[in-house]
């Protein structure tokens, strides 16, 4: 046990050897020879006594003082020591005190404040600064509140009391509240995807799974499962249902909040089902569109557009071909390539990620990408296809991902690809295609809360932007069955940084691996693996702490009140002889 707290335990040691030594704790230091040359001030350091902010550290202005130091530096130094270690406590409280001191002496001195001729003792800027970087170590449902009350109270100390220390307090939060994350002790991220797929190919996976081998996603594993998650703003955004055994997938909420706890994280669902979902809150923020294959006919009234898609396609003799892009000539590389930042141009818009993939996550071996071709090898549109794998390691299904075509090309391109797309995946014997999820479209319009009522309302201001209303609109002629998907969350106070996780998620640029997909060897069936101090003349000198003050070369007074309180008004104060100066989707034409 002391070992653990070796640091703190001494410096309490040494503050009550001192105070017992000296009589501190019967006679205030501020009628003692030595007070004002121990003490650290504004006027100290005009005289020359900038070795004042080590001198003053072990020492208190009166004996209640003592309660207060001692109290909080074993309090906020002996947890920091507890949960860092302690040569990162030492280092917090040090920063934090010298820090304090010397920002807390600048600004008096800067804004000519009253406090000019104060002086002051004690280690509390480090322990208030040991107190801040503690809250780097609280769950995400207490470090916010938390660090607001710590806010709260130095702001309101400085407000109401005004003395020398409340400045250093002040500074010292300030100082180390940033600091936080850089003491705090996380996880090693795992960015490894092989594993993830390893298990994905074991159990299956959902409509999203694949979006989550790709780089930049960091796993929480278990012996049979894991959860698939971006870290951004603070939040950890796990991108789609957990992958695993029924077990695994009935814990995965439970296991990724713990987790997230330990690393400082928000825990936020996105884009899940209705069973993982369960038990927290929810709001649907896409639908999924899923078209189910055994049977498919392009027959009846219905399905007219596809029909004319693919009639229009054999007349102007524009061919389909599902093709493993990796493996294709350069020259139809580049002219998907080309094709793809036409559409993104004409958008006017970034590139998106997260969620929306590209070329080069098409170039997956994996991944199965359709071309529109005439007969001249110009390449009219182009859809990337992402496997669902079922429990064996083989496609059941596919997700429709990029969605491209020329802008001078084939008008109806994009059905035609589609459509072909679908007979093709038919006859290889594929259970489903999902045309991944609208954002922020309901099929059902029934009651909805007030937080459902502001993502309706957010869709239709950004339709005209991008299209989420003409997108669904648009796959709604391929006669699909929805699935609404939400974002599951703990509470709705972290909806905020919520939504900016999103959007940084959704802006981020894509992470660079090593070289485009380096993942176990690929093999086409049936395993799928993602390739992936200035002074002021003429001043009063007194030493203040947060139970009073004294002015240099007179006695304390005797009324002091608690810890907090002033103290007694001195008598002819002498005055100082020295002066100085003092943080999506595309249109319906792509994805």
């Amino acid at each position: 046990m002391l070992r653990r707290h070796l640091f703190t335990a001494s410096g309490i040691v040494v503050i009550i050897t001192l105070g017992v030594y000296f009589g501190l704790f019967v006679t205030p230091i501020g009628i003692t020879h030595m007070g004002e040359k121990l003490a650290y001030g504004v006027p100290a350091f005009e005289d020359g006594r900038w070795w004042s902010v080590f001198t003053g550290v072990p020492f208190a202005l009166t004996p209640l003082c003592y309660v207060a130091v001692v109290g909080s530096f074993a309090a906020f130094v002996g947890l920091a020591e507890h949960r860092l270690g302690t040569a990162r406590a030492m280092t917090i409280w040090a920063i934090g005190h010298v820090a304090g001191v010397f920002g807390a002496i600048g600004l008096v001195d800067l804004t000519g404040s009253a406090l000019v001729s104060a002086l002051d003792v004690g280690p509390s800027g480090g322990a208030m600064a040991a107190a801040a970087v503690l809250t780097a170590t609280l769950s995400s449902r207490w470090r916010f509140w938390t660090r607001v009350g710590l806010v709260v109270y130095v702001i309101g100390s400085l407000l109401l009391i005004g003395h020398l220390a409340d400045v250093v307090h002040l500074v010292a939060v300030a100082v180390a509240l940033p600091l936080g994350p850089l003491f705090v002790r996380r996880a090693t991220r795992n960015t490894d995807s092989a594993q993830a797929v390893q298990l994905l190919e074991s159990h299956g996976g959902g409509t999203l799974s694949w979006m989550a081998t790709w780089p930049g996603t960091e796993y929480l594993y278990g012996e049979d499962g894991y959860v698939a998650y971006r870290r951004h703003a603070g939040v950890a955004i796990a991108l789609g249902d957990p992958v695993g055994s029924a077990e695994w997938q009935r814990r995965a909420s439970q296991l990724f909040a713990a987790h997230c706890d330990r690393e400082g994280l928000i825990p936020a669902w996105f884009s899940v089902s209705e069973a993982t979902a369960a038990g927290m809150r929810r709001v649907q923020v896409a639908e999924d569109t899923l078209v189910d294959l055994p049977g498919l006919e392009f027959r009846g009234k219905k399905w007219q557009d596809v029909r004319t898609a693919r009639n229009r396609a054999a007349k102007d003799g524009i061919r389909f071909r599902m093709v493993t892009l990796a493996d294709e000539p350069p020259a139809v590389v580049r002219q998907v390539r080309e094709v793809s930042t036409g559409w993104l141009k004409s958008k006017h818009t970034p590139e998106l990620g997260f969620t929306l993939g590209g070329v080069t996550e098409a170039l997956d071996p994996r991944v199965r990408v359709g071309i529109a071709v005439d007969e001249q090898g110009t390449v009219h549109g182009v859809t990337s296809w992402l496997p669902v794998l079922d429990g064996n390691g083989k496609p059941r299904g596919w997700t429709l991902d990029m969605m491209r075509r020329r802008a001078d090309g084939f008008r109806p391109v994009v059905e035609f690809m589609i459509a072909e797309a679908c007979l093709t995946f038919e006859a290889e014997g594929a259970e489903l295609v999902s045309l991944s999820g609208a954002p922020l479209v309901r099929s059902d319009r029934g009651r909805a809360g007030t937080i459902q009522k502001s993502l309706d309302v957010m869709g239709r201001l950004m339709e005209p932007l991008y299209g989420f209303a003409s997108l669904h609109a648009f796959k709604a002629k391929f006669q699909p069955r929805r699935e609404p998907l939400y974002l599951a969350y703990r509470s709705t106070g972290d909806l905020p940084r919520i939504g900016v996780a999103v959007l940084r998620a959704y802006l981020a640029k894509p992470a660079i691996a090593a070289r485009p997909w380096p993942v176990p060897t690929v093999r086409r069936q049936p395993a799928l693996a993602p390739v992936p101090l200035l002074g002021v003349g003429a001043r009063t000198r007194t030493l203040g702490l947060p139970t009073g003050a004294w002015f240099a070369g007179h006695p304390l007074g005797a009324g002091l009140w608690s810890a907090g309180g002033r103290a007694g008004t001195p008598v002819a104060p002498r005055r100082s002889t020295r002066s100085g100066s003092g943080s999506p989707a595309p249109a319906p034409a792509g994805r």
